[in-house]
């Protein structure tokens, strides 16, 4: 479907003497972001104060979510800061999803900002924020700032997920840190996270570039017998 501006004010109005709402709106711009329509997102956005509606923090999230999943991270900041300024209260989704389109953009320095000033917005990062920002830093080949993001929300009382843990080893396999890696790697099986393979996989690689190819067929074990355990747990 492709509307442009006039075609979205058109089919807003359209006969039925239905009275339009600010949910009306917010619906049609979930389901651009669901299809990937970032276009028409922002179509819809911009239209609702000519109907008459003040779009407000869940249409702007709603927006901002199909910028990152369209790969528009310029986008997604522009109406951040279009919140900010039109004193649309924020909320701790409306930075997990700028954050993750800087991150999906590989703007790791602009996911980190960010990420610091939720703070100062009154809003607490989340295991979402954490993560979106480490698997910038992971993108940006930034692996000491993951692994002090990763230290960062220990300190904060977040639990850590298998995705925070994946990107922080991945940044670390990329960095020719397999040292780490591992490291992280046993902080998952202790900590009771559950592995993935991207867990497997990224200490694989990381013990392999640093040349200890006993170690990596040791994991690759591993992976195998926890794939065969999993197996043949769900036919059970």
């Amino acid at each position: 479907m492709n509307w442009c501006r006039s075609c979205a004010k058109q089919r807003l109005k359209e006969d039925g003497g239905i009275k339009l709402e600010d949910s009306n709106c917010t619906v049609g711009i979930s389901t651009c972001a669901r299809a990937k329509m970032w276009q028409q997102a922002l179509k819809l956005l911009e239209v609702m104060p000519e109907m008459k509606l003040q779009p407000n923090v869940i249409s702007y999230n709603a927006t901002i979510s199909a910028c990152e999943k369209g790969g528009q991270w310029r986008q997604a900041l522009m109406l951040f800061e279009a919140m900010r300024k039109g004193k649309v209260a924020l909320d701790v989704i409306s930075c997990n999803a700028t954050i993750s389109s800087c991150e999906k953009g590989g703007q790791w320095p602009q996911a980190l900002k960010l990420l610091e000033a939720m703070p100062e917005m009154k809003l607490q990062p989340n295991v979402i924020s954490y993560s979106a920002a480490i698997s910038a830093c992971e993108k940006g080949g930034q692996w000491p700032q993951a692994l002090k993001l990763l230290e960062a929300m220990r300190e904060m009382k977040v639990q850590p997920n298998v995705i925070s843990y994946d990107a922080a080893i991945s940044a670390c396999e990329k960095g020719g840190q397999w040292r780490q890696a591992l490291k992280l790697f046993e902080a998952m099986r202790k900590g009771k996270v559950s592995l993935d393979v991207i867990s497997y996989n990224a200490a694989i690689s990381a013990c392999e570039k640093g040349g200890h190819l006993r170690q990596a067929l040791k994991l690759l074990e591993a992976m195998r017998e926890a794939m065969r355990t999993a197996a043949t747990s769900f036919n059970r």
